[in-house]
């Protein structure tokens, strides 16, 4: 019985042997062959691939260049007429700005509410026909001068609303005055809006 299990034991083990050897041999003949590497076969990088991308590019793009820059574009530009044209803008425009002094003068200096009004009238008209103001024209101090021009007409008392400040007196240089200083200023308020924007009109309040 001894014998019996020994020998058992031998052949499993050299059938195990067989089967593992068996497998080496098919697995080395599985493998496919590779060929062999000569000191002749250069490896090709990226550095290579794009260098020569560069150099064909180059190749190609060379003669499109040279075309584009044979003949160099020439700017037809007349300054001398351009100069002009801004001389003349600016000496229109002195000569309005000039006018708007004037009729400001004349609303500072009138003696009484008459002058005051006829003056604030004429200037009025003056904006509605100029349409807007040149360029250059200080809008605020030049509504300030105005403001203190009304404010420096003769008032007189008359009742009114109580409030904290005026305990039921007010003072006014008269109605007639009032609506002319109010005109002129709603005047000069519409046509010295800042217009700006492209596909849509954008105001800017000048005072």
């Amino acid at each position: 019985r001894a014998f019996r299990e020994e020998f058992l034991a031998m052949s499993i083990f050299w059938m195990r042997g067989g089967i593992l050897c068996a497998l080496l041999g098919w697995a080395s003949a599985l493998r496919l062959p590779t060929p062999p590497r000569t000191p002749m076969t250069a490896s090709v990088s990226r550095r290579d691939v794009a260098t020569a991308s560069a150099a064909l590019l180059g190749v190609l793009v060379a003669p499109c260049a040279a075309r584009a820059y044979d003949v160099v574009p020439e700017l037809d530009a007349d300054f001398a007429k351009t100069e002009k044209l801004r001389k003349e803008r600016e000496q229109i425009s002195d000569t309005k700005i000039a006018k708007i002094n004037a009729f400001i003068r004349e609303i500072e200096t009138a003696a009484d509410k008459d002058q005051f009004i006829d003056a604030c009238d004429r200037y009025a008209l003056f904006i509605i026909g100029e349409g807007k103001f040149p360029e250059g024209v200080p809008i605020k101090p030049m509504v300030n001068r105005i403001r203190l021009a009304y404010e420096d007409l003769p008032k007189r008392k008359f009742r009114c609303p109580p409030t904290r400040d005026n305990n039921g007196v007010c003072l006014s240089p008269g109605k007639d005055v009032e609506f002319a200083y109010e005109a002129l200023i709603k005047e000069i308020r519409k046509y010295s809006l800042i217009l700006v924007g492209d596909y849509r009109t954008v105001t800017f309040k000048a005072f």
